[in-house]
């Protein structure tokens, strides 16, 4: 027969596609990884057939292959086939409409920086790369700035940028676990990693620190030997607590690709390193690449993989990849939205990691995606932050509520693993769309099954970005059905599953309104969850003191019984609790609890409120449905100091017995005032009560400054100093129905007094010393018809809170509650309608 002929450009284009071998999915999931959140379905466009090649002197308009320090640029229109690792050059471009993919061989691209406003492609979706190839961005010339996007840049103008190396097992969980001095790993899923391949592995501990690289020297199904002895121990050994399991198994990363894009090894000393930018009208498909010395230290704009106001970017993705040794950022999704992270590993960066810039973004996917390792900024490193936020940094920095978290990990963050800091309206470059987005009353797309471990608040939904869009301010969380209308009907936001371990501070803290923490397990914390909220309640969770993992203390940390390291070394007497009411009214329902156990050192609890608070408190906060899994201590609330009143008010109500044993018990600070007649629990520094509680407001709407407001009963008398932002206010818990004296050093022109969280019919009896003729009204409105009209002191109790009598220079009313109300409000004036 005669030979068949084989054209070179078909040679060439068979050569392409077989570039990373046979085809391949995206690579497996980790154990985070959650059903209902899907790799994009739409596959990437093919490339274009290469029809020249680098290496032919021809493929050049000046018949001359590039040299060393040559500014290169990919002829009009043409595919080139990148088939020789050439000389550093000084620059490369890529004109619209053409494309230069790497050949199917180890390869090596210097350059100090690429333009993209056509394709750059290594490999395929369908057939990823299987050699070894290496991005090295240089700085020859130093401090450029590339079409205003910086120097050490790979930037995404209008073109297409494909990466596809190896899929690879990106990462699991210890099963065992690995001691100190250990040179084995036994994890969970048999992963498909190699000699020579880098590791990260996450702290099982309070402290960042003891997350470490490990590399691998060979692996045997599910048990990875190391080329080096473990500096840590990183806990792997499921718990079974009262028939309930707690897993605190380390999570372990690959860190090796074999695509590579990294800066040159100076950016170590100089913080200059390399950046993905992928502009509007771009495209990024980005799997298995490794991303190494990336982002620019105290840069604004210059991060690791920067996808930038590219508005709506389906199809684009970064997945299965990893980045590591940053200097600023991981992952930046600015302006842009409906984009797919996932299964990526991101290891040691100083500042806020996978970040949410300015609140626009919406319908972005991140899933299964590790965050180690992530650092505040080190002045010794010359390192600053770039928002005042960054001081606190956050494995996953959230702006906007209506985008999808499902089976992350943030993990020795220092910091706050989840944030969500929503600000009011967009800022920065998206402020264009302020007048139409309501982050803070968005509802909430999928929060489902993340994890945090070693930071400072495992999730955090407070601190909203404020307008200037560089620092935080309080936020409440209000989702609604019509974001733009406050009065919409409220929507609840479901955060789902979430597990918070080893957290200093606390593992959840949300501030809003209808906010559901359901599900999940919160253990070895400071504090499992503060709900300074309203209409909000964790559900259904795991509530454990300590667990079996007593961790790894360094030698200059107090330390536990048994030698466990403490959440907060410093205060080594904190009292642990596992749920802490705040504000209100909110609730612990259906939980269950274990391993709160006081000892020598400290007291705890399972349940508790905020420490030292100044503020006021809703007496119908409540617990239901516990289930205690041992004799664990229920309640401790702190000896209330005097100048926090919030302390002194603290109550809540046992709704069914699981707390003391007899439902529609109320639980309460130990007060001469609030308990007469009430039972005395020690262990609880508590007090378990009969009847209800409501809440006393007294406000100095005129703005004088009282000084200490006494109240008086008949159980004795409560000094309250006032709240701290605003000294004119007063609040305490009364129990309903009683009568109480008030002794104001400065009576006000103006005074409020209100009784609330209490149902009709209810009602307090109020004296106060007062000078000359009051006018009061009832309810807030100031009207000649509701003012109340003044009747001798004996037909005072008879009233329906429409009178009040004044005698002998004292003042009294009745606070009755009206039907269809929840409370009663008198204003208090020495002229006729209040001015």
């Amino acid at each position: 027969m005669k030979p068949t002929f084989m054209p070179p450009l078909l040679l060439l284009s068979l050569v392409l596609a077989a570039c990373g071998g046979a085809a391949s999915g995206p690579a497996p999931a980790g154990p985070g990884t959650s059903v209902g959140v899907a790799t994009p379905s739409t596959p990437a466009a093919p490339l274009p057939t290469p029809t020249l090649r680098w290496s032919d002197p021809a493929s050049w308009p000046n018949r001359h292959v590039p040299l060393e320090g040559d500014s290169v640029t990919v002829p009009e229109g043409q595919a080139m086939l990148l088939d020789v690792s050439p000389p550093a050059l000084r620059s490369l471009t890529v004109p619209a409409g053409s494309a230069l993919m790497f050949a199917d061989q180890d390869l090596t691209l210097r350059t100090d920086w690429i333009l993209l406003h056509g394709t750059l492609a290594v490999g395929s979706e369908a057939r990823p790369y299987v050699h070894r190839a290496v991005i090295e961005l240089t700085d020859t010339v130093p401090d450029e700035n590339v079409m205003g996007m910086g120097d050490r840049l790979i930037g995404v103008m209008g073109g297409r940028l494909d990466l596809h190396g190896e899929a690879r097992t990106s990462w699991t969980r210890l099963a065992q676990t690995a001691r100190t001095g250990s040179t084995t790993l036994t994890v969970q899923d048999a992963p498909d990693w190699r000699p020579g391949d880098l590791l990260a592995l996450a702290t099982t501990d309070f402290d960042s620190a003891q997350t470490e690289t490990v590399a691998v020297r060979s692996v045997q199904g599910r048990v990875v030997t190391l080329a080096q002895p473990l500096r840590f121990t990183h806990w792997g050994t499921p718990e079974q607590i009262g028939g309930q399991t707690v897993t605190e198994q380390a999570e372990v990363g690959l860190l090796s690709r074999n695509i590579t894009v990294q800066a040159a090894e100076d950016s170590v000393t100089s913080g200059l390193g390399g950046q993905v930018m992928v502009m509007s009208g771009s495209t990024a498909h980005l799997e298995g690449v490794e991303f190494t010395r990336m982002g620019q230290r105290n840069t604004l704009r210059r991060y690791p993989v920067h996808f930038h106001m590219l508005g709506s970017a389906a199809g684009s993705y970064l997945r299965g990849s990893s980045l590591h040794d940053l200097y600023n950022r991981c992952v930046t999704v600015h302006g842009t939205s409906d984009l797919s992270i996932q299964q990526n590993v991101a290891y040691n960066t100083v500042g806020h990691c996978y970040f949410m810039e300015d609140g626009a973004e919406t319908g972005n996917i991140f899933s299964s995606n590790l965050a180690l390792l992530v650092r505040r900024p080190d002045t010794r490193l010359h390192e600053t932050p770039l928002l005042s936020s960054d001081r606190n940094p956050a494995g996953f920095w959230i702006t906007n509520p209506a985008n999808s978290y499902v089976g992350n990990v943030a993990a020795g963050v220092q910091g706050t693993g989840f944030w969500y800091a929503m600000p009011e309206h967009p800022t920065g470059l998206s402020q264009a769309a302020g007048g139409t987005l309501w982050p803070r009353r968005t509802p909430l797309g999928q929060f489902q099954n993340n994890v945090a471990h070693g930071t400072d608040t495992g999730l955090n939904v407070d601190n909203g970005n404020a307008a200037d869009g560089t620092t935080t301010e309080t936020m409440l969380y209000t989702p609604v059905v019509t974001p733009s209308d406050r009065a919409s009907t409220p929507v609840e936001a479901a955060f789902t599953g979430f597990t918070g371990y080893k957290n200093r501070q606390r593992g959840v803290w949300l501030r809003g309104s209808h906010l559901r923490l359901s599900g999940g397990t919160l253990a070895d914390n400071a504090v499992g969850a503060t709900l300074a909220a309203n209409q909000a309640a964790v559900d259904g969770t795991l509530l454990v003191g300590e667990t079996a993992n007593l961790g790894t203390p360094q030698s200059w940390e107090a330390t536990g019984e048994g030698g466990r390291s403490l959440p907060r070394p410093w205060d080594a007497g904190f009292p642990i609790r596992g749920f802490e009411f705040y504000d209100g009214t909110v609730s612990l329902e259906r939980a269950s609890l274990a391993r709160f156990v006081p000892n020598s050192l400290r007291p705890a609890s399972g349940l508790g409120y905020n420490r030292q608070n100044s503020f006021a408190l809703s007496p119908l906060n409540s617990a239901s449905g516990l289930h205690w899994l041992d004799s664990s201590n229920r309640v401790w609330l702190d000896t209330p100091l005097m100048d926090r009143d919030g302390d002194k008010a603290a109550t809540f109500i046992d709704r069914d017995g699981s707390v003391t044993g007899t439902a529609g018990r109320s639980v309460v600070a130990t007060s001469p005032l609030l308990t007469p007649g009430c039972v005395r629990q020690d262990a609880w520094n508590a007090s378990v009560c009969t009847g209800a509680f409501g809440q006393l407001g007294v406000q100095a709407v005129s703005g004088e400054t009282v000084g200490t407001l006494g109240v008086s009963g008949v159980g004795g008398t409560l000094s309250l100093v006032g709240q701290p932002s605003d000294r004119r206010y007063y609040a305490t818990t009364l129990p309903e129905g009683g009568r109480y004296t008030l002794t104001l050093p400065v009576t006000p022109a103006h005074l409020r007094l209100n009784f609330g969280y209490v149902r009709p019919g209810q009602t307090l009896r109020l004296d106060l010393p007062y000078t000359g003729t009051p006018a009061v009204y009832r309810d807030w409105w100031v009207d000649a018809r509701n003012q109340l009209t003044q009747v001798p002191l004996s037909q005072l109790e008879t009233a329906q809170g429409d009178r009040y009598a004044l005698e002998n220079g004292v003042l009294s009313v009745r606070l009755v509650v009206q039907a269809g109300r929840d409370y009663a409000e008198l204003e208090v004036c020495r002229t006729a309608l209040c001015p």
